[in-house]
């Protein structure tokens, strides 16, 4: 086994394919030899189009015998095409059986009998309402295929990628959308560490297929007037999502699995420089493969990760100096943030549901998912980590907090939810005590987070949907993400120390300070990267401070939801961070 495979095995957990993996032909590229632009580009689309392809969704059988001269072809019940899914298995799956999202942090599983998995769709990455949404080979390719998170596949729809103003649609945390400057609408971006898999996705279907018929109606984005197939400002994003993050160890592994399947390759994964001889810095030059060195090579070092910053625990900390360290990203500047964390208030989590899943709520006695006749429900409406509030017919169930106690002054419920998928439209209803309607909440088709103050003294919260006109006409369905009921008017603040930030150029900086008698945080930004994990100063004496005081409520919260605290419409992350 060579080196790369033993890595992927070791760093990845990436399971081990039953298959053997297919390799790059010998000469698969020679035709691209001393080509440049658009002569480049059809030579490429030569190499890499046709091929094999699975059916879109799931292994396709066959429903009756067909028999032809007498002899029987297939019969009822005989594997006529592998499905998408299949292919993931091989593409997309750990080793522990969960399936690699770039959508979300969500941990799924691949389900036992070869199905899809719940709260997942095949998510297009170039969606595919930009060529008209034709079944052909590109709808069916799985090099631009994904499993996706159900909720930001739904937000993504067909939004292009690009550089975002805001996150305020999406933001689960791996997977973002907001407006974008230049598109003056929605757009999606990821994490760093993804943002080369989606573009080098874009470059092969612009090449695999560069003689597909683009939409008229998405002009903006793709055109049918140039060979480049991209419009300028999509071609600068995807060039900036290339160069952030190089060809990792996971685009190989899935690079060999999806060739193993569709017999052909991604040179862009493979020979990821020929991104800039079509679309970068290299255009006008001719391309000299025996100064390429394909990624699937043993003589090919993996870059350096500068994708992800990490700052490492401080050393001689004394009572007014400590030193910082970080991980060299070879950068020039860093920027090196040092601030005390500044608490007021208090809060108390009376209720904490951070997903709707199956275990979570059978295992929560606060927590019980009704009929409208208050009876348990079946759980069969539950979708992954969201529950599905109604079914389209004339059954109708809620969601009910109880065995909290009674609620003090300054309660709140903060839910996360939206429309469920296929409906357009969705009322949330919240009620008290004895089923008194405290509030009517219209909901989004986006995901969003709802606060609602809770009157003193109730003893019980029910969720419910609103009927759509009369129960022969169903109901409105809502998917939950999380909820949380809560007490207080907990505050946090990072107040920065003097001097902070500091423009250090080393991997190592001596921070000197007053004696402080709460902790002291630091993080480090490297040049053009995002800020790296947030490290306390301390030693096993805490020289200088004391630990901070912090309820076990308030901890319940950092550990098992994304939300820390919501107060006053206010949202702030893991690490105390106003959203």
């Amino acid at each position: 086994m060579n080196k790369r495979i033993s890595l992927l095995t070791l760093l990845l957990c990436l399971v081990i394919l039953t298959m053997q993996a297919e390799v790059m032909p010998a000469g698969y590229y020679n035709a691209i030899q001393d080509k440049a632009d658009a002569e480049l580009k059809k030579a490429l689309f030569q190499i890499i189009k046709g091929g094999e392809r699975y059916v879109y969704g799931l292994n396709e059988y066959h429903t009756t015998t067909k028999v032809q001269n007498g002899d029987t072809l297939w019969r009822k019940g005989d594997l006529e095409a592998y499905g998408t899914w299949h292919g993931f298995r091989s593409s997309d799956q750990l080793s522990d059986g969960t399936i690699w999202d770039m959508y979300s942090t969500t941990k799924r599983y691949f389900p036992i009998n070869d199905g899809s998995a719940a709260g997942m769709d095949i998510e297009h990455s170039l969606p595919k309402s930009w060529w008209g949404g034709n079944e052909n080979d590109a709808f069916k390719d799985l090099y631009h295929l994904n499993p996706a998170d159900r909720v930001a596949n739904n937000n993504k729809s067909n939004y292009p990628p690009g550089f975002l103003n805001d996150s305020n649609k999406v933001n689960n945390g791996v997977f973002f959308m907001g407006k974008d400057k230049e598109w003056n609408d929605y757009a999606f971006s990821v994490i760093d560490e993804y943002k080369g898999d989606f573009a080098r996705a874009y470059f092969y279907i612009a090449t695999a297929y560069h003689d597909m018929k683009w939409s008229d109606s998405y002009a903006q984005y793709v055109t049918n007037n140039s060979y480049l197939t991209f419009t300028p400002y999509l071609i600068e994003v995807l060039l900036r999502w290339h160069r952030i993050d190089p060809v990792s160890e996971k685009e190989i592994h899935r690079l060999d699995a999806i060739s193993s399947i569709q017999h052909n390759r991604n040179p862009f994964i493979e020979y990821p420089e020929l991104v800039e001889y079509i679309w970068g810095d290299m255009k006008g030059n001719r391309v000299d493969l025996a100064q390429l060195i394909p990624t699937t090579s043993s003589d090919y070092h993996i870059p350096t990760d500068q994708i992800n910053p990490m700052a490492y625990p401080a050393t001689e900390v004394t009572a007014n100096s400590f030193v910082a360290h970080w991980k060299n990203q070879s950068k020039r500047f860093y920027k090196l943030e040092v601030f005390t964390v500044q608490e007021s208030g208090s809060n108390d989590t009376l209720v904490s549901m951070p997903g709707f899943k199956n275990d979570l709520i059978k295992g929560n006695k606060q927590i019980h998912w009704l009929l409208e006749n208050g009876n348990e429900a079946p759980y069969t409406l539950m979708d992954g980590n969201y529950a599905i509030c109604s079914s389209t017919t004339t059954t109708k169930r809620l969601i009910r907090f109880d065995n909290f106690g009674s609620a003090p002054a300054d309660t709140y419920l903060t839910v996360k939810c939206c429309v469920y998928k296929g409906d357009q439209t969705a009322d949330l209803i919240i009620r008290g005590n004895n089923d008194e309607v405290l509030y009517t909440q219209p909901l989004t088709l986006d995901e969003a987070f709802y606060t609602f103050a809770i009157p003193k003294g109730t003893t019980t919260i029910s969720l419910i949907q609103k009927e759509i006109g009369s129960k022969s006409k169903g109901y409105h369905r809502i998917s939950f993400q999380q909820a949380y009921l809560y007490t207080g008017d907990y505050v946090r603040e990072e107040v920065q120390i003097d001097g902070s930030p500091f423009q250090v150029r080393s991997t190592s900086h001596r921070v000197n300070h007053t004696t402080y008698d709460t902790p002291l945080y630091y993080r480090v930004t490297p040049a053009g990267l995002r800020a790296s994990n947030t490290v306390m100063v301390e030693e096993e004496n805490n020289v200088g401070f004391e630990q901070p005081t912090v309820s076990s409520a308030h901890k319940k919260i950092i550990q098992n939801g994304e939300l820390l605290i919501i107060h006053n419409q206010c949202t702030y992350d893991v690490l105390g961070r106003k959203k």
